[in-house]
């Protein structure tokens, strides 16, 4: 009886381990690539030129004008397709993730209230008796919010997902913190954001482990258009160029949203990420409490301005409250400060980024790591009164 439940023992392994080889071959061999059709060539025309060739459609992409596909390694058909004369590029679906630094992550406890001490640094509190952001819609494409949470839910107005699992939950916290620096509540609990009272609209492009395809952030920014957001905050960073991915940020920028992202945590020179790096979008470094750059912030002549970004205390998942840092907690408190300034005066990105760059503070670091300065909202807010005095005046 033994030798025969050895055997059948022993089957039971060999057949796990061949399945488990055949799975992971399968997942080795198959890859997704985004094909992007020539200016001029609908997306549906274009779908049509890649089934002539047996390729797999996984999804369009209509902000890019492309698709997704699924195609198996070492298939000549996807070689044959980058010769077709109507398809303008084939790339991989690269993978990003958000720019937070992990070990610099710390537990919270509030009871009261606190106004954090990066917006106080930017000046906030000193509008808010003018401007609190009523009104401005606010995308935030990330790990999802806890739309439950007490200083958040009365601002989260809707929330979206592209990832192919359809979860919206913040299960990851990272979406939750960038929320909380955006608009927390103004209601004697927990921490204010910079704009306490604008229209948050999350949606969730990165997973659990804070990690999302270009495809998905495409999809995101396309939900972004449709819910009418006026300022997309993307903490995020990806380290090789997308053409997809820069074809649908100028989409947006067309479509009259501030873009504004983290610059990215590999510190040095010349290595800003995208998106930050496209001229579509505002590229924001870290700072710490001593108006340093913070260690870790990327530097180069992309970045724009410079934000608080080094021990942010904010919201995070299932109510909590967590200390964290990188340029993904920088992003935010522009992009607070992009809405607070469409508050006070509706304008174009061109002129938000305007304002926003000729108001910050210059701290004497080089331009690489603080672009224009710090950013100071009361100094924007200031500028855009002055200028429409000097209107009204020349109309006298």
């Amino acid at each position: 009886m033994l030798p025969l439940l050895m055997a059948s023992y022993c089957l039971n392994l060999l057949l796990g381990a061949v399945g488990a080889q055949l799975m992971h071959g399968y997942a080795k061999r198959v890859k997704y690539k985004i094909v992007g059709f020539k200016q001029g060539l609908t997306l549906r025309k274009g779908q049509e030129v890649i089934e002539t060739y047996g390729i797999r459609i996984k999804r369009s992409l209509p902000l890019a004008n492309a698709c997704l596909c699924e195609v198996d390694e070492g298939d000549a058909s996807i070689k044959s397709l980058a010769m077709d004369p109507t398809i303008d590029f084939i790339e991989d679906d690269l993978q990003g993730e958000v720019q937070v630094v992990p070990f610099l992550t710390m537990d919270v406890k509030k009871t009261n209230q606190e106004i954090p001490w990066g917006v106080q640094k930017i000046g906030a509190p000193h509008v808010w008796k003018d401007i609190r952001g009523e009104g401005v819609r606010v995308g935030i494409i990330d790990t999802g919010v806890d739309i439950n949470h007490p200083d958040l839910k009365d601002n989260v107005k809707e929330v979206g997902g592209v990832l192919d699992c359809k979860n919206i939950i913040d299960d990851n916290g990272h979406g939750s913190h960038v929320a909380g620096t955006i608009a927390a509540l103004d209601n004697d609990i927990g921490v204010v954001g910079v704009a306490p009272r604008v229209d948050l609209y999350p949606v969730k492009a990165f997973d659990k482990s804070g990690r999302g395809n270009i495809s998905n952030v495409i999809d995101a920014l396309g939900w972004c258009i449709e819910k009418k957001v006026q300022v997309v905050n993307m903490s995020f960073g990806f380290t090789k160029n997308s053409m997809a991915l820069e074809r649908a940020i100028k989409e947006a920028y067309r479509q009259n949203i501030v873009l504004v992202a983290a610059a990215g945590n590999s510190g040095g020179d010349d290595s800003v990420m995208y998106p930050a790096k496209y001229p579509e979008v505002i590229a924001v470094a870290a700072s710490n409490s001593a108006n340093k750059a913070a260690w870790f912030s990327s530097g180069g002549p992309e970045v724009d301005v410079i934000a608080p970004g080094a021990s942010i205390p904010s919201t995070y998942k299932d109510g909590g409250y967590k200390s964290m840092s990188g340029t993904s907690m920088a992003s935010p408190h522009v992009t607070a400060a992009c809405a607070l300034i469409l508050a006070k005066s509706s304008m174009s990105p061109a002129k938000v980024k305007e304002v926003l760059t000729a108001s910050a503070i210059d701290i004497g670091l080089p331009k690489n790591k603080q672009g224009a300065g710090l950013v100071n909202v009361s100094r924007a807010a200031a500028t855009i009164k002055n200028a429409r005095k000097n209107i009204e005046n020349c109309q006298l």
